[in-house]
């Protein structure tokens, strides 16, 4: 397989480093992830049972792209490339001989603030931007590089973009970055949370510190993840979420391969395959889960009264795609993806309005890459860990926090804003987010919102959530789970459980999901269950017991990400110490420990 880079980058100053010893010419401010792909590496490390794995999510979730760095392991989505490195294929099993990650513990630190925000996000900056503005000291910390999100992802610094260039969304990301800067908001990029130490305190690491975050309100806007498909060969290098190409060209400028596929469901599969198109890739196809727009007449109404702009912009989307000859193939879904020495080939069937194959006829298409997103999952693992109460979204088949009008959770001190909590775009999160901005700066600082603005804020998220009801009703489509999955097929990828492994366990007796936990190891990889814990449960809701309930759901351990030894092994000087964080206690103790 081979792949270029499609969009240049002339001011960014050429670097080379290696790849298990193999040079790697890249550019200064690309991602090793990014490097890798352009030069045509797919593969990043060995499964458990040695098979190749590649980059998935490009967001730091699912530890598909672990490599190591000298004698770090690091996920180089996250990890930026430099001149000199010497990188290599993480394998399945590090062995203790391959030496310790850094010199001993890193000392804790305890900082303080008015306002925690997690995630530089749509709605992590706007919430941060408005708390500032009051006054109040409001720290912000993300996983990423750079800030923006997954919606305003920005081009990194080193490559000199010229803002006149960039698109009306980069624009707007940039521009709230700034705005929060200028209030004087606090910045932590490259920093993960990963446990809560109490109500009011959260660990957080960077390569260089560990610190405890004590705030007096919280503001969880951590952002949704993508759905993916579990079919035959889902887990194959080259394969990815759409997000994860869209990080590669906007954040990178760099596209995951010369011929793509991209199939899903939803309007972001055709705003990348747009992207694609504009910067000189081939798109084989758009495979779309749900039946043609045509048939929505009425929903498309409905987004249109609701937001106009939004809605001709996804039209001229769609028409771009047309006019560049692109296939949309409507109610059709991946159904199988397979590999030779140079290509990958996805299979797609038509599927009826329950998500089964129609017939077994299947059209192939040899590509690069696939690119996937079945919808979105909030990550919702922190807002649980703090004690918030979950609901179930029987209609998307997972969780949301629940949260009043003003974002607040069960816990008081506790904000919610965006798809962490429950999905509904950026336009709604950023809508949420000034809310709860505006509400928490009047109880800290005593003075009351603007009853105008505030209302402002609420007529326009009452119009955003009517523009994603209308959009969802055009895009409606069956929860595809595993109709088209085979026995032989990886449910968990992290632990290479299969669905003939999980239906073999469930039984009367046998069906909660710890109990299939325990029995296969599914959900005990390095993403914690966020990609196979929605297939689990509705496979033993197909069996006829219940899903699970929130208490009886994978639960979210620390730490949240997979984090060198010495990042929490240090104390900081007031109880509880480091090693206390990783107790069982009564927040995480529940079926599936």
């Amino acid at each position: 397989m081979s792949t270029h880079d499609n969009v240049t980058n002339p001011a960014a100053r050429p670097i080379r480093f290696t790849i298990d010893g193999l040079a790697i010419d890249a550019l200064e401010g690309d991602s090793i992830a990014a490097a890798m792909i352009a030069a045509g590496h797919f593969d990043f490390r060995a499964g458990k049972d040695g098979e190749r794995r590649g980059m998935f999510c490009g967001m730091g979730i699912c530890g598909e792209c672990q490599v190591l760095v000298g004698d770090r392991s690091v996920r180089a989505c996250l990890e930026k490339a430099a001149d000199g490195l010497a990188v290599r294929r993480h394998p399945a099993r590090r062995p203790l001989a391959a030496g310790v990650q850094g010199t001993g513990p890193i000392e804790w630190e305890v900082t303080t603030a008015d306002v925690l925000v997690i995630g530089a996000g749509p709605a992590g900056l706007l919430a941060a931007a408005t708390l500032a503005e009051q006054g109040l000291d409001v720290l912000v910390v993300d996983e990423r590089p750079q800030a923006g999100g997954q919606y305003f992802k920005q081009p990194a610094a080193e490559y000199g973009v010229d803002p006149a260039a960039l698109d009306r969304q980069f624009r707007e990301g940039r521009d709230l970055i700034e705005r929060a800067l200028r209030a004087g908001v606090k910045l932590l990029s490259g920093s993960t949370v990963w446990g809560v130490v109490d109500d009011t305190r959260v660990a957080v690491t960077t390569g260089t510190f560990t610190r405890a975050i004590r705030a007096r309100r919280i503001v969880i806007a951590a952002g949704a993840y993508e759905r993916p498909l579990p079919v035959p060969g889902w887990t194959l290098p080259g394969v990815m979420t759409t997000g994860a190409a869209q990080t590669l060209l906007r954040a990178y400028r760099r596209a995951p391969g010369q011929r793509v596929l991209v199939a899903g469901n939803g309007p972001l599969n055709i705003q990348v395959a747009g992207e694609l198109v504009a910067a000189g890739t081939r798109v084989a196809a758009v495979v779309e889960a749900a039946a043609a727009p045509s048939r929505s007449p009425l929903a498309f109404g409905r987004m249109v009264f609701a937001d106009p702009r939004l809605s001709l912009g996804g039209l001229r989307q769609a028409g771009r795609l047309k006019a560049a000859g692109i296939p949309t193939l409507y109610r059709h879904a991946l159904c199988r993806i397979e590999e030779d020495t140079r290509s990958l080939w996805a299979s797609v069937c038509r599927i009826d309005h329950l998500g089964n194959p129609i017939d077994a006829r299947e059209r192939r298409f040899e590509v690069d890459a696939v690119c996937m997103n079945y919808g979105f999952l909030p990550q919702s693992e922190i807002a649980r860990a703090l004690g918030c109460e979950l609901v179930f979204d029987t209609a998307r088949a997972t969780w949301s926090v629940r949260r009043d009008r003003d974002g607040r959770t069960s816990q008081p001190h506790v904000f919610l804003a965006g798809d962490a909590g429950g999905l509904g775009g950026a336009r709604v999160a950023m809508a949420e987010a000034a809310i709860a901005g505006y509400i928490i700066a009047a109880e800290l600082t005593g003075a009351s919102p603007s009853p105008l603005e505030l209302q402002r804020q609420r007529t326009l998220l009452r119009r955003h959530r009517r523009f994603q009801a209308a959009l969802w009703t055009m895009f409606d489509a069956p929860a595809l789970t595993t109709q088209l999955t085979t026995p032989e097929t990886l449910v968990c990828r992290c632990e290479n459980v299969t669905l003939q492994m999980i239906e073999a366990v469930i039984s009367p007796s046998c069906h909660s999901i710890g109990t299939v936990k325990k029995a296969t190891r599914a959900g005990m990889g390095r993403c914690q269950g966020r990609y196979c814990g929605v297939t689990v449960a509705a496979l033993i809701a197909r069996s006829g017991h219940a899903p699970p309930s929130a208490d009886e759901y994978f639960a979210p351990r620390p730490p949240f990400k997979p984090l060198p030894l010495r990042a929490v092994a240090g104390t900081y000087g007031e109880p509880p110490t480091a090693c206390e964080l990783l107790r069982t206690n009564d927040r995480y103790a529940n079926i599936s420990s």
